[in-house]
């Protein structure tokens, strides 16, 4: 009789606790939620304070490698974005590659948030031709360099390929890219030349029912009949 009693309330300590885990699990996703609404609508200042918040009430947990470590390692890159959107590149890429920084080497997103900083920060505005390429090849290394552990990361391989094709446009005498300051909706782009209607061709998917032997029109979805079957 005692032993199933104990059976019992020690089930039920487990289950208590497995929910005080799940609860705090549930509050802290929905705090994390609420920093990366504000980061993505660009309120730096308050997804600035939220990511703090959130990384001060896990401090604890860093005295326990395994323990929450994935989340903490997501709030570290968090927190890096927002520096970086804010245009703090020297400061950030200095706090993670001085000798005693604290390792960044299983924190892919972080790595490449650092690596872009690292890139930003010896940019120059009114760069010769010279200045721009070595600017180009150092980036061009930090990007190999996050590439040979993590050859899988689509978004450094881009940034790698886009800096290779930009230095040897601009070895082959093209002109030096104006300098612009990086804004997470993208840079206003210019206005297009100007262009006849006429010269303009816009081409929109077919009906599958129609056969495109039938017709040499490029619009064909836009205006030709939709001749069903049946």
């Amino acid at each position: 009789m005692v032993k199933t009693a104990l059976r019992y309330l020690l089930v039920a300590i487990l289950c208590a606790g497995a929910a005080v885990v799940l609860l705090v699990a549930a509050r802290l996703e929905r705090r994390l939620a609420l920093a990366d609404q504000e980061l993505a609508m660009m309120n730096l200042s308050r997804a600035a304070r939220a990511y703090d918040e959130v990384a001060d009430s896990l401090a604890a947990t860093g005295r326990i490698p395994w323990l929450l470590r994935g989340t903490r390692d997501e709030i570290a890159a968090r927190q890096a974005a927002v520096r970086y959107w804010r245009g703090d590149y020297a400061p950030l890429v200095a706090d993670y590659t001085s000798p005693d920084s604290p390792s960044i080497a299983d924190n892919l997103d972080l790595q490449f948030i650092v690596a872009n900083a690292d890139y930003r920060s010896v940019q120059r505005p009114d760069s010769t031709p010279e200045m721009a390429l070595g600017v180009l090849d150092h980036a061009i290394g930090v990007y190999r360099r996050l590439l040979e552990g993590n050859e899988a990361h689509l978004e450094a391989a881009f940034n790698y390929e886009v800096m290779v094709r930009l230095r040897n446009r601009i070895a082959a005498g093209d002109e030096v890219p104006e300098f612009r300051r990086p804004t997470a909706p993208g840079n206003e782009g210019d206005n297009p030349e100007e262009t006849e209607m006429e010269d303009i061709q816009i081409y929109v998917p077919s009906d599958t029912v129609i056969d495109p032997a039938d017709t040499e029109d490029p619009t064909i979805g836009a205006g030709a009949p939709i001749r069903k079957r049946g």
